[in-house]
């Protein structure tokens, strides 16, 4: 059953909404003013379940280099079609509900235990004892080690780039032979790891 939580005809006013409130399902369109549709998937943090229901058959594959659940062309005139994705969906959301504790890390800063969705980090950098978690909201400062806290990461999302960063693949920007970018910061790359980052990338 398919409930709508909310109707925009802007990026620019889905974005604050979907970062403020959780849903399953997004059904998306690519060609919109202000960003695209993908540019906009590229800005959330959390990414729900994702159909793109567009008229123009060109974005396909960048879509799915996006992992979004289905990609359909308007006019929708098969049904079946349309319900064979929303089943898609689905299944997706139903096998990730049992993931939701890994997706869940406790960090201790001062005295507090504080509840960190791992998919939203952006990079994990050293700090002498210390560790630092970038997240969109705040940079938590712990005490721990890379090594610690990369044992507790998923290794098909996070990447060891440098021995003092571990950032989250799906935020890079770029990457050149030395260095990368994530959230306008540039972060150098080993050579000891750079073998192991580009395994881990999709790369056209």
């Amino acid at each position: 059953m398919l409930e709508v939580k909310g109707s925009f005809s802007s990026p620019a006013r889905a974005i604050p909404w979907l970062m403020k409130n959780k849903v399953d399902l997004l059904f998306l369109d690519v060609e919109m003013p202000e960003m695209t549709g993908l540019e906009m998937l590229m800005v959330l943090t959390c990414k729900p379940e994702v159909i793109i229901i567009s008229g123009n058959p060109n974005y396909a594959i960048e879509a799915f280099d996006l992992t979004v659940t289905d990609y359909l062309l308007k006019p929708l005139k098969d049904f079946s079609r349309f319900l064979a994705a929303v089943n898609k969906a689905g299944t997706n959301i139903k096998s990730r509900v049992g993931r939701i504790d890994s997706a869940n890390l406790f960090v201790k800063v001062d005295s507090l235990l504080i509840n960190i969705n791992t998919e939203a980090i952006i990079l994990v950098e050293a700090f002498g004892d210390y560790i630092k978690v970038h997240t969109p909201e705040k940079v938590h400062t712990v005490y721990a080690t890379l090594k610690n806290l990369e044992e507790k990461l998923d290794a098909k999302r996070f990447v060891r780039v440098h021995r003092s960063y571990i950032i989250n693949l799906t935020k890079i920007t770029n990457i050149n032979p030395n260095n990368l970018e994530i959230d306008k910061k540039i972060i150098p790359i080993g050579s000891i790891y750079k073998t192991d980052l580009l395994s881990k990338i999709r790369v056209l």
